[in-house]
């Protein structure tokens, strides 16, 4: 009988506990450790609320580019921001193939290294830079 109230007592503990720490606030800082930032979002002391929806970080969906031009402004204004890049007017963000329709994620990635789809068919490296 004891062994039965003491296994009942210890799953007692335990939901409760769960129960308790089921809202608690995740731990941003090993987040921020785990999931890396670029420098510039760094710079910025963003964390991961400031592009996720929600508390859960189990939860966290991928972005889409309505997500970054949120706060970098529309298609155009990146494009055009972003023209000194292009002396042989091959801007990216403003490309002969995809206009002003090609998705940040194409490029950029924000917790891992981006890439240049560009060079997937052409020579990019006397106009084009490392991607942020």
């Amino acid at each position: 009988m004891k062994t039965i109230l003491t296994a009942m007592l210890s799953l007692l503990l335990t939901v409760t506990a769960s129960w308790v720490y089921a809202d608690a606030e995740p731990d941003w800082k090993s987040l921020a450790t785990e999931y890396t930032l670029k420098p510039h979002h760094q710079k910025l002391k963003f964390d991961c609320v400031m592009c996720h929806q929600g508390n859960d970080p189990e939860a966290f969906e991928p972005l889409e580019t309505e997500s970054c031009l949120s706060c970098h402004g529309s298609a155009k204004i990146v494009a055009d921001r972003l023209q000194f890049m292009d002396p042989n007017h091959t801007n990216p963000h403003n490309s002969f193939h995809d206009g002003l329709s090609l998705d940040c994620y194409e490029c950029h990635a924000e917790h891992e290294p981006s890439t240049n789809l560009c060079a997937d068919c052409h020579t990019t490296t006397s106009w084009m830079g490392k991607v942020p």
